[in-house]
């Protein structure tokens, strides 16, 4: 097991976070209109216009944990009478695992003179892939394509007719007149997980903040969405001075100059491999010996693990919470697998390309098993590895034949679910040297019973360390935000094959 085989989906994390900062901080859809002053939250739409909004272009200084990792600048434009345009680049240059990694999110917004939307086009461009999505609402639809290299996929979601951006929060607080106290719900449209879900805007109160060398008295604003706290502060005309959230994230407002100055970047001393990996309190002597283990979790809710409650990974207590793992299949007679066998953007297991290449690592005669493992062995081969920033689909992964723990089980899944091989994807964790790193591995269907795989770290069976936090299609991993960088493990009890013989 070699260090640069384990780069943890800390991109795949980052990315929706990125995302959502897009969403949450530029366009968030809001629907219909919520007004009732007797509640404890005032909920409003913006469909009674803008007179005015800020319109210099916002620089910002990208932070984490103190260190300069890149810049954002976001413009909005007046169009007269077709409405408003948002310009946003983002550009970072983060290290994972030693691997320098460039990324840069670009997006266009267009909304109406009510500020709903109309259009937006969305980009996010790395060393290695280019992912292209753009929106069209048309009525109550809103139309997505979602561009990966040669391939485009087309989707339609019903949307509500009234729609309107984020992005008016900012001069809604400034020309509405929030003051300290006062709490503003607006149910939102997240474009990531396809669903209604609510923002929440608190006016904390005013704070006097040093930037750039001057004191300024300003609103501190706390926006929240799916779980995930953002802080704000902005001046009495709608500027936003500084954005605070987890992680030890952090923009500051700057000046075009200082954004573009590239000589004091600091990555060489943030790696985020290690900034979010979990220490054990106690080594694990050799994990691909363990036949059980227990660890002590402090920092999520048990919550998490109730929904994957199963003889591999089992709820021992809530309080302290203590999980059992081991490396065994998990039977299930109930499990419906068809949703398992199901394609996406992402996973693609009807792509011809995929298609053809399964037919080439298996055969008729095989068995679910030796299919499942040929197949494993095929990736763990074929795949350099190698950090990269994507939102990489399956056929883009075979294409360019590299990347980290998302890309070989991206492709995987969509690989063996094209050999009809049910098959899931865990996001989690799994130890290495001492400290616990953010992981993905597949979990197939084999005899009644779910089988923990992985393809990136060649094993035919994943040790007991791995230990899943969330099943996902990549639309939820938002759902792990708000336990990145809080989580303690404690290990209790860890028990070898030969002591048990």
């Amino acid at each position: 097991m070699f260090r640069d085989s384990i780069i943890p989906p800390i991109k795949r994390i980052y990315t929706p976070i990125l995302l959502a900062g897009w969403i949450i901080l530029l366009a968030i859809l809001i629907k219909d209109r919520y007004f009732n002053n007797n509640l404890d939250y005032r909920y409003i739409s913006l469909d009674t216009g803008i007179k005015s909004i800020p319109t210099d272009s916002e620089w910002m200084i990208i932070y984490n944990h103190g260190k300069k990792l890149g810049y954002a600048v976001n413009s909005i434009f007046n169009r007269g009478l077709d409405g408003y345009g948002i310009n946003s680049t983002s550009w970072m240059k983060t290290v994972v695992a030693g691997f320098e990694a460039n990324i840069t999110l670009e997006n266009h917004v267009s909304l109406d003179t009510l500020f709903r939307l109309e259009s937006f086009d969305f980009r996010l461009l790395s060393d290695q892939f280019t992912t292209h999505v753009t929106g069209q609402k048309i009525g109550s639809l809103l139309k997505i394509a979602i561009i990966h290299g040669k391939d485009t996929s087309y989707s339609e979601y019903s949307v509500p007719e009234e729609l309107s951006t984020y992005l008016g929060i900012q001069p809604l607080i400034t020309q509405q007149g929030i003051k300290k106290g006062d709490r503003i719900k607006i149910p939102a449209f997240d474009p990531v997980a396809m669903e209604m879900d609510e923002v929440e805007v608190i006016h904390e109160g005013r704070e006097t903040l040093l930037i750039n060398g001057v004191e300024l008295d300003l609103n501190r604003i706390r926006v929240t969405f799916k779980g995930i706290p953002v802080t704000r502060w902005l001046d009495d005309s709608g500027l936003t001075w500084r954005e605070e959230t987890i992680m030890g994230m952090m923009m500051e407002r700057t000046t075009p100059e200082d954004a573009l100055d590239m000589e004091n970047m600091e990555t060489s001393g943030v790696d985020l491999l290690d900034v979010y990996a979990i220490p054990s309190d106690i080594s694990i002597r050799n994990p691909s010996e363990l036949s059980e283990l227990i660890l002590q979790f402090d920092g999520i809710d048990p919550a998490y693990f109730h929904q994957l409650d199963s003889p591999r990974q089992a709820i021992l207590q809530d309080y302290p919470l203590q999980i059992r793992l081991r490396p065994v299949g998990s039977f299930d007679d109930n499990t419906n697998t068809t949703q398992y066998l199901m394609g996406s953007d992402i996973i693609q297991p009807y792509h011809p390309r995929i298609i053809e290449t399964v037919g080439k690592i298996i055969n008729d005669r095989d068995s679910a098993t030796e299919k499942a493992e040929k197949i494993r062995r095929w990736v763990y081969r074929t795949l350099q590895k190698l950090l990269v920033v994507s939102l990489a689909s399956a056929v883009e992964i075979l294409n360019l034949k590299k990347g980290d723990c998302s890309e070989h089980t991206t492709l995987y899944t969509s690989l063996s679910r094209s050999a009809s091989i049910p098959t899931k994807i865990h996001v989690g964790l799994v130890y290495l040297n001492g400290k616990f790193y953010y992981h993905a591995w597949p979990v197939v269907w084999i005899d009644t019973k779910w089988v923990s795989i992985d393809p990136t770290l060649d094993q035919r069976i994943a040790d007991a360390t791995h230990i899943a936090l969330l099943e996902t299609d990549y639309s939820n991993l938002s759902d792990l935000v708000p336990v990145l960088g809080r989580i303690s493990i404690k290990v209790i009890s860890q028990t070898y094959e030969k002591e048990t013989q």
